[in-house]
């Protein structure tokens, strides 16, 4: 049965896309058929590899062997940036038919004003069929002028949406915060998705721009890798030069309980890195204690039932004048950490859509969906993420490293 809904989507989103590029590149102008036929394969083509590549990415992290068989590792990325091609075409479609729009009310407008003696100049049977054979010209080079530019800049995006990665400094005032903590500088990474197209010398970057900023402590909210442990574990080895004199800590998020809850946590802690499972510690900062809690991810691991999220557990036993960090991955455990006691809650998960327009419906369904959020003197922080996934593609949500400066108010 699940087969027959996984097919069924398949088909529904690879006929979606295809009919779109048919209808808006193929389908205006007078081609011969069998040049037709070969437009519509490729647009049938193109549907089905974007259609394919996101539920097949989630299928192979439930089957290895189905991984292994079908050489995932090569796969998924030329899925991926087969992606990129389809978001950049359907944006520059947009853009052509929005300038064609302009071009014929300009046209309509410009009939309108002109004196109606010179509209009797010549018959109308002599100025049809130029205008016809013009307006021909223009749809197949704008249909040309489409396909270059979105093959052009198919790698440009790729290219920019991996590479550009900001350091955004936010300030974060919190009544709660005891004195000895001012200014404690926190360095938060989050969805950094290691694997098929970010790899590591992507990492070792991503390090030495974190030590950079010379952290008190490194938060790492989830979703550290895409592929399986014993596989591309070492791609992480860069992470043992992280510095930081409070550590480095880790909480899981659900693409690791994907792929390898348990070995991601593994692989994790042979880094020096410490893997916060639903439980907490303290901290001394200069004489003043600071609770470090972390629960799973909120939807727990699918692979073992037994293992589950709960913050509760992470932040009970801690005494009350003591400041306590929560890490969690997804939005939805910011409340129930908030009701157990977190004054600052650290997540990621929703990589702010990414790109235009997922993150207009990231901010529509998620209450936390990116930024800074202060609820009844709790505070919340939502990373867009460091990396990606899937596709390489940040359209006006870059990839980002949060500097965290905690200030008492």
């Amino acid at each position: 049965m699940n087969y027959v809904i996984f097919f069924v989507k398949y088909i529904t989103i690879t006929v979606f896309f295809a009919t779109l590029l048919y209808l808006r590149l193929v389908h205006p102008h007078q081609l011969r058929k069998r040049w037709r036929f070969l437009a519509a394969s490729v647009c049938l083509f193109v549907g089905g590899a974007t259609a394919f590549a996101l539920p097949m990415s989630i299928k192979l992290a439930k089957t290895r062997t189905l991984y292994e068989q079908l050489f995932g590792p090569e796969l998924l990325p030329f899925l991926y940036y087969t992606m990129i091609l389809l978001y950049v075409l359907i944006a520059c479609i947009v853009v052509r038919d929005f300038i064609w729009c302009v071009k014929t009310f300009i046209d309509w407008m410009h009939r309108r004003q002109k004196p109606v003696s010179e509209s009797h100049e010549m018959p109308e049977t002599e100025v049809d069929t130029p205008k016809l054979s013009r307006r021909e010209f223009l749809r197949r080079t704008s249909t040309l002028v489409t396909l270059g530019s979105a093959v052009v800049a198919t790698p440009v995006v790729a290219y920019f949406g991996k590479k550009t990665r900001i350091i955004r400094h936010i300030d974060i005032p919190l009544a709660s915060l005891p004195a000895g903590l001012d200014g404690l500088r926190i360095v938060h990474l989050s969805d950094i998705h290691v694997g098929h197209t970010l790899q590591q010398r992507d990492i070792a970057e991503i390090v030495a721009e974190t030590n950079a900023q010379n952290p008190d402590l490194i938060a790492i909210t989830g979703d550290i890798a895409d592929g399986y442990p014993d596989l591309i574990g070492s791609w992480l080895d860069p992470m043992r030069d992280f510095h930081a004199r409070l550590g480095t800590w880790f909480v899981t998020g659900n693409h690791d309980h994907m792929w390898d809850g348990r070995g991601w946590c593994e692989v994790v802690r042979s880094l020096g890195i410490r893997v916060l499972d639903n439980e907490h510690e303290i901290v001394d900062v200069d004489g003043t204690p600071l609770a470090i809690a972390g629960a799973i991810d909120a939807s727990g691991d699918r692979k073992d039932p037994t293992w589950i999220s709960d913050p509760v557990k992470a932040l009970s036993g801690i005494e009350p004048n003591i400041f306590r960090l929560m890490l969690v991955h997804k939005p939805v455990s910011v409340d129930p950490s908030f009701e157990a006691g977190a004054d600052l809650v650290l997540l990621g998960h929703t990589h702010g859509g990414q790109c235009f327009p997922l993150n207009i419906i990231v901010q529509a369904i998620e209450k936390y969906a990116q930024g800074l959020y202060q609820v009844n003197g709790h505070v919340a922080f939502v990373s867009a993420g460091t990396g990606y996934w899937g596709p390489p593609l940040r359209i006006g949500i870059p990839c980002e490293i949060d500097v965290l400066t905690l200030h008492r108010i």
